[in-house]
């Protein structure tokens, strides 16, 4: 079910609202080509609504047969309540993506926040507007939660390169010495200088 032509995923892990947008890049142009909310309903089960959830999101990636599924990071939340739900959500998005081969990068919110909006501070409502601009949508994605994952997408899309840049060089400096790590940091600024 992978594409290496398909777009890239973003998942904002939750059990009652789990947000998902897909992001496509067409040359200079990053386009939004599906996001929306699956939402699994409160007065069910714990169980059934994990089942459901996982069902709809490899129907999901079926459907859209992403290259790559961005996934936020679960981090501290001051209720563990929604720290478990976030982190039940984002397994099993992990799941459905590891039985397909798709790769997966989690990335925090304010990597996210960094990525789209330049700053790591970024409120709900800065994001959910550079969204919007850089989607070239006509509306705020709604409910957040889709901005969010398209978020993320965007994120990732944008990281891409950096992180093959960044492993290009880390491999040339393991290669270079596998000494001390003051040796690796010196080579690492000289391969840096010589670019």
């Amino acid at each position: 079910m992978f594409d290496p032509a398909g777009p890239v995923l973003g998942i904002d892990p939750g059990v009652s609202r789990c947000g998902y947008g897909a992001v496509i890049r067409e040359g200079a142009n990053i386009t939004a080509v599906s996001y929306g909310v699956i939402r699994t309903s409160t007065a069910d089960p714990l169980p059934e609504r994990l089942a459901q959830l996982a069902a709809e999101l490899a129907d999901l990636v079926a459907e859209l047969r992403p290259r790559a599924m961005a996934v936020e990071r679960v981090l501290f939340q001051n209720n563990a309540r929604t720290a478990i739900s976030v982190g039940q959500a984002s397994g099993l998005a992990l799941v459905a993506a590891a039985r397909v081969g798709i790769p997966v990068e989690q990335y925090s919110p304010n990597e996210v926040k960094l990525a789209v909006a330049g700053h790591g501070g970024a409120d709900k409502e800065q994001v959910q507007l550079m969204v919007t601009r850089l989607l070239r949508l006509t509306e705020v994605p709604r409910p957040p939660d889709a901005a969010d994952a398209l978020a993320l997408a965007l994120c990732h899309e944008w990281s891409g390169p950096m992180r093959a840049r960044t492993a290009a060089a880390t491999d040339h400096i393991a290669d270079v010495t596998r000494v001390s790590g003051f040796d690796r940091a010196v080579a690492a600024a000289v391969a840096r200088d010589a670019r």
